[in-house]
């Protein structure tokens, strides 16, 4: 019996849900983006890489204050097809989340998606036409309005060397001159369970189907 309340012990620590961790996240505190980028992440177990990409050369990249921050990432001169793209590695890890900050001119592009990959090249819709409202963010309040996330990614993202993810223009702005601002953004996972981890809660199962009979 004392072997059974032993091995339940270590199926009850085994089988405590995994703590989502950051694999990237960028604050633009550090990496300040007055370019289309790369831009490192500041923190994260990988890491990461942050950039824009607009097709008319006339957009200006700039660093306006973020939501409850000094810094933010942001673009005019907006065209449909415009993003704003974050990279990192998932390896080891599983349930592939992002959440980011965003926020408009009056002026700026309002429709945006939320796009995912693993090569850089085939691009998949995961949040379809999201809406950006034109909230006045300030370098020492955070507006939660201005969240967005965090957006669970499909299983295709798990343990991969990169994953990619954009939020694409839908629309012009109004105005060349619009700008749209990002902050904040974190890329999460939890870790994979290990093997040994996985044969453990094997044997509890087994261990209590005993003790139930």
């Amino acid at each position: 019996m004392r072997r059974w309340v032993c091995l339940l012990s270590a199926l009850s620590l085994a089988a405590t849900p995994a703590w989502a961790e950051v694999l990237a996240e960028w604050t633009f505190e550090t990496s300040v983006p007055i370019t289309a980028g790369p831009h490192a992440a500041e923190g994260g177990v990988y890491g990461g890489a942050a950039t824009g990409f607009h097709a008319d050369s006339a957009a200006v990249y700039s660093n306006p204050v973020g939501n409850g921050s000094p810094e933010s990432f942001s673009s005019n001169t907006w065209g449909a097809g415009d993003y704003y793209q974050f990279e990192t590695s998932t390896s080891g890890y599983q349930g592939i989340t992002i959440q980011w900050d965003q926020t408009r001119s009056s002026t700026g592009p309002g429709s945006f998606d939320l796009e995912y990959s693993t090569d850089g090249v085939s691009y998949s819709t995961l949040v379809d036409d999201y809406t950006i409202d034109a909230i006045t963010w300030s370098s020492v309040t955070y507006n939660a309005l201005s969240t967005f996330g965090p957006v669970a990614g499909p299983a295709g993202l798990d343990d991969q060397a990169t994953v990619l993810f954009r939020l694409t223009a839908q629309a012009p702005g109004s105005s060349a001159a619009g700008s749209n601002r990002v902050d904040d953004i974190i890329i999460s996972g939890t870790l994979i369970p290990e093997p040994a981890s996985l044969a453990l809660l094997s044997l509890g199962a087994l261990a209590a189907a005993r003790r139930r009979s």
